[in-house]
């Protein structure tokens, strides 16, 4: 097998459309067993070709964005800072809040936070391209909801807002009929 050098495997990932990797995710990409990839990624580490996230993880982009939608999958940005990539507040947060159907967890070194949601909830976002990677990002009408569904709003005057499309609160509690369905059709209506 040939030897790849660091510097080609910094480029296959980054023209791989993909940001953060893990070890087996970079083995995928190189086509090497996972000791060799641990090695390589520790190599890519010492010259700062990439960067530690956490264990086992490693990033090609500092991007805050593209790290917390690649970092624990599945999962989209949600919430308040979905609302301020879509610009419907000015405000910017300390942490990047994303929704996930794993556990919840929260990175503060990162300053990432995700928050669990069931699997019924899971939909109403979007990728888009960004940086040579990807993102995704939940639709503002889904970010509330979202926000609703986990206490994050008690209420929300969702009239100021006039970049939001009404009728898609409708479709969106028409497609979640798990738990708290009848909570959020209240707060909503």
């Amino acid at each position: 097998m040939k030897e790849l050098s660091i510097y080609q495997i910094k480029d296959k990932a980054l023209t791989s459309g993909r940001s953060v990797f893990s070890v087996q995710q970079l083995s995928n990409l190189i086509g090497k067993p996972k000791n060799i990839s641990t090695v390589y990624m520790s190599r890519l580490l010492k010259k700062h070709l990439a960067f530690r996230l956490i264990k086992g993880k490693i990033s090609f982009l500092k991007d805050d964005l593209i790290i917390a939608t690649q970092l624990v999958e599945p999962s989209y940005i949600s919430l308040d800072s979905a609302l301020l990539f879509h610009h419907l507040i000015k405000q910017a947060q300390k942490n990047v809040e994303c929704v996930t159907t794993r556990n919840s967890k929260n990175y503060s070194d990162l300053n990432i936070i995700y928050h669990k949601i069931p699997k019924e909830l899971f939909f109403g976002y979007k990728r888009y391209n960004m940086a040579d990677s990807y993102v995704f990002v939940a639709e503002p009408e889904k970010a509330i909801i979202d926000g609703l569904y986990l206490n994050r709003y008690s209420e929300i005057d969702i009239s100021e807002h006039k970049k939001l499309n009404f009728s898609k609160y409708a479709e969106i509690l028409k497609k979640f009929n798990g738990k708290g369905n009848k909570k959020l059709k209240k707060m909503i209506y």
